[in-house]
């Protein structure tokens, strides 16, 4: 026994819940009503029938559907392991928690703290509805970040770190450095449990390091097109706006927000990481972040899912495939919706689909 058998056998047999490539082909080209009464013969008929019935149009009701499907199939998860396990578990969870405290910070930094609560929010993880509903009470971001902390989220280091970030927050009101030190810390976080649990979450590992390596190449993209400066690292001094666990070294990003051009940025960024340079070559011919931040997305992804699928069955690698599966699905819908809607095409959103099983 691993500690995973109980709990990976039960995911196992959640996969036939999952919708296949042909229902999602059934599903593209429909309109917004169209779409939510499908969806409503499917998996998401609880969320589909709920928001059939609330007020509200446009893209808003199927990404309502999409979030509360999403929270639905992961809520138990964590009740599934114990012990290391159950250790382990709760820190591939904490993706969902770093995205909650996120989102309450940012939301009150723009004085909209209670409205994140209704409409941001993924009730997975620690996170628990009364310290959601206690934080976004709360008038400022100081505040929402003692609520957060008190409750040791997203864990109990990053919640020191929160705690630290907050207070330089009161002098310099830099929301960009409280996420840093938030995300950071988290990350960190994660991959030391991870690690920590030997050759069987390797896959898990790697995972993660890729994912860290692609939220690095798009915010040394970002400070290069907004001239914007790096995160403060509590030192007083500017540091590289880096996420710790990635494979690609900061010095490789320092290059990329430095460079002149977009040529320069390829031929900065493409030894990295071989996976990187047809992206980057067509965002260098003249694309946009958006489409190259989904292009990288639905690369990794269905990469990831590949690999997880073919991982130790008895290790933690099928409880991240059930994650990424179901936050791949979530993402689908999304796309499918906007199609709807006309806000991207019906070739864009078959081109960044992924059948997940």
């Amino acid at each position: 026994m691993t500690g995973y058998d109980y709990g990976n056998t039960r995911l196992r047999a959640r996969r036939a819940a999952l919708l296949r490539g042909e229902q999602y082909a059934a599903l593209l080209g429909r309109d917004l009503p169209g779409l939510l009464a499908a969806l409503a013969a499917t998996s998401y008929r609880p969320q589909a029938e709920a928001a059939a019935g609330a007020s509200g149009g446009g893209l808003a009701p199927l990404y309502r559907v999409t979030r509360h499907h999403l929270a639905a199939a992961l809520a138990d998860v964590a009740g599934f392991y114990r012990g290391r396990a159950g250790d382990v578990v709760a820190a591939l969870l904490g993706r969902f928690d770093i995205h909650n405290v996120l989102a309450l910070l940012r939301a009150a930094h723009h004085g909209r703290a209670e409205a994140a609560a209704d409409t941001a929010l993924v009730p997975v993880g620690r996170l628990d509805a009364r310290t959601a509903s206690e934080a976004a009470a709360q008038p400022d971001l100081p505040a929402v970040a003692r609520v957060l902390a008190a409750g040791r989220l997203p864990d109990q280091e990053t919640a020191a770190a929160l705690a630290a970030a907050s207070r330089r927050y009161e002098v310099n009101a830099n929301l960009a450095a409280v996420e840093h030190a938030v995300a950071s810390s988290a990350r960190a976080h994660q991959l030391r449990v991870l690690t920590a649990a030997g050759p069987a979450a390797e896959p898990t590992v790697a995972a993660l390091r890729r994912e860290t390596d692609d939220v690095n190449l798009l915010l040394a993209l970002r400070v290069r097109e907004t001239g914007g400066p790096a995160a403060d690292n509590g030192s007083g001094m500017a540091g590289p706006p880096c996420l710790p666990g990635g494979t690609v070294p900061d010095g490789r990003f320092a290059a990329i927000r430095h460079a002149p051009a977009r040529a320069d940025v390829l031929a900065a960024a493409a030894p990295a990481s071989a996976r990187w340079r047809s992206l980057l070559t067509a965002w260098a011919e003249g694309g946009d972040l958006a489409t190259l931040q989904a292009d990288l997305d639905t690369e990794r992804l269905r990469a990831e899912l590949r690999l997880l699928r073919r991982a130790d069955p008895l290790g933690p690698a099928p409880v991240l495939h059930h994650v990424l599966a179901h936050q791949v699905q979530a993402r689908n819908i999304q796309l499918l919706a906007q199609a709807a809607a006309g806000a991207i095409d019906r070739d864009t959103a078959r081109q960044h689909l992924i059948t997940p099983v």
